[in-house]
């Protein structure tokens, strides 16, 4: 049984990147609130914050790459405090820093193009 277990352990990890992953966020957002006190925003306010970031990611999701939500997820679990916010800053910023790799190398192409 445990080397069925072995085979079956890896298949876990590849699928866990396939789902957008799922937090509670409300200790989170209570905890933000406590360390901010009280600046105009409630934890009902964080909470919707969280709800329209998980929705943005999850929008998007399928188009990311593997190592980019396993490097986010990660990123967003950090510090115990789950944050679907800190995970699509995360992928937004991966996203951004990938779209401008390609055109670093389309720009040389396009140099020697037009000369």
């Amino acid at each position: 049984m445990p080397v069925l277990f072995a085979f079956a352990l890896p298949a876990l990890f590849l699928t866990v990147a396939d789902v957008v992953p799922s937090y509670d966020v409300r200790p989170t957002c209570r905890a933000a609130m406590e360390m901010m006190g009280n600046q105009g925003r409630t934890v009902d306010n964080c909470m919707d914050s969280e709800r329209a970031a998980r929705a943005d990611v999850a929008k998007n999701w399928s188009g990311v790459p593997k190592e980019e939500k396993t490097r986010c997820v990660q990123t967003a679990l950090e510090r115990g405090s789950p944050s679907y916010v800190e995970l699509l800053i995360c992928l937004e910023m991966n996203y951004d820093s990938r779209i401008r790799q390609q055109q670093l190398k389309i720009e040389p192409k396009l140099k020697t193009q037009t000369k």
